[in-house]
């Protein structure tokens, strides 16, 4: 008796079992590593670059995972700015108001040189994945020897 008994609670246990398996969606992350179909875009990050000081300089950038998943790319695009400029950029953690230290090392990041257009583009992998749980803005300085004079900036944002 104690064998049927014991028979059926574990039937029991194994069929709650698998209805709450089947009403609990996994986690996206999870999903993803089972499929073998790598990051999601919803780890992207993107910030809207406004020109500081009065400037007419506007932007984007784009953070996103390396594709090894060990790092982060980043892309800069740049318009409105002055022929020809050398501008250093980087990420740093905090926001445009708040300011932090620079992720990943300034060495990761080569200076944007601006067109004859006014426009820049550039891009850098960062040895760091952006976490979740901090604040990140881009900066674009005047050039390495004005590096305190910012002439555009943006809040990264999660999308």
């Amino acid at each position: 008796m104690r064998v049927v008994h014991a028979a059926a609670t574990l039937a029991l246990v194994a069929v709650a079992t698998t209805s709450l398996l089947e009403a609990a969606p996994l986690p996206a992350a999870r999903v993803r590593r089972a499929a073998n179909i790598g990051p999601s875009n919803a780890s992207d990050w993107s910030a809207k670059l406004v020109g500081r000081e009065g400037r007419k300089v506007s932007g984007i950038a784009v953070a996103k995972a390396s594709p090894d998943g060990k790092g982060t790319d980043i892309s800069v695009t740049l318009e409105g700015d002055t022929p020809g400029a050398t501008r250093p950029w980087h990420v740093h953690s905090g926001s445009c108001t708040q300011a932090g230290g620079v992720v990943g090392g300034a060495r990761a990041y080569s200076a944007m040189v601006v067109d004859i257009q006014g426009n820049g583009r550039t891009k850098a992998t960062i040895p760091v994945l952006l976490a979740d749980t901090a604040s990140y803005y881009v900066n674009i300085h005047e050039a390495t020897t004005a590096m305190g004079i910012i002439v555009a900036c943006g809040n990264l944002q999660r999308n």
